[in-house]
């Protein structure tokens, strides 16, 4: 996929985007069920470019609106429309989709077939923190998390896992301890994890999901 820069002003706040004729017009909607491609799909990851930027959510009651991106912030790339690209974003508060600007991004490289070792590391994402080292058995990997949700006041939610699992390529399915139990889904794309859960793993809305970075050895 060719590389990819956006040159605009950035705007503090939320603000009617209004920067090119061919905007999106659309929701930026997940052409699949769930967050994340099914298991048959290849996985893309862009990092928006190194200068300030801008997203445009665009919702049916409110039309299209724009806001900032931090360079460097990972997205999932599902789809692109013209100059646009439709993908998932996420910062350390808040993941969800939204258009950028395609010129704005640049693809991170991965490797199908990445050696064990890659996988090792403290991963976090969100409220998402997950520890992958190597396990007891040739070819396999011990991890250990913890998830959280924050609701209103002090509302708060957790959740964990801890097991073992051998990655097939670059992907990696991790069941507890059986079918019932928390199970979660685990591309790993260069220094990122993209991860699903089955929604089994904590108390409500604490879930192993969205794009983890690799934040120490």
């Amino acid at each position: 996929m060719k590389s990819i820069a956006l040159s605009f002003v950035l705007i503090l706040g939320w603000v009617p985007i209004c920067i090119a004729q061919n905007k999106p017009t659309e929701a930026c909607r997940f052409p699949y069920n769930g967050w994340v491609t099914p298991p048959e799909q290849k996985l893309l990851i862009a990092e928006v470019a190194q200068r300030a930027t801008r997203l445009a959510f665009c919702e049916s009651k409110k039309g299209c609106v724009a806001s900032s991106a931090a360079p460097g912030t990972p997205i999932l790339i599902y789809r692109e429309s013209g100059d646009w690209t439709c993908g998932y974003f996420s910062t350390s508060t808040y993941g969800g989709p939204a258009w950028i600007r395609t010129a704005e991004l640049r693809v991170v490289p991965s490797n199908p077939q990445p050696p064990l070792k890659v996988w090792e590391g403290i991963w976090v994402g969100g409220e998402d923190r997950v520890a992958i080292r190597a396990g007891e058995k040739p070819g396999m990997l011990r991890l250990e998390g913890s998830a959280q949700w924050k609701g209103a006041g002090d509302n708060a939610h957790f959740g964990d896992m801890k097991g073992t699992a051998t990655p097939d390529g670059n992907r990696l399915h991790f069941v507890e301890s059986g079918p019932d139990s928390c199970i979660i889904d685990m591309t790993l794309l260069c220094h990122y994890i993209v991860a699903s859960d089955n929604g089994l793993c904590g108390a409500l809305n604490a879930r192993f999901q969205g794009i983890w970075k690799r934040t120490g050895p």
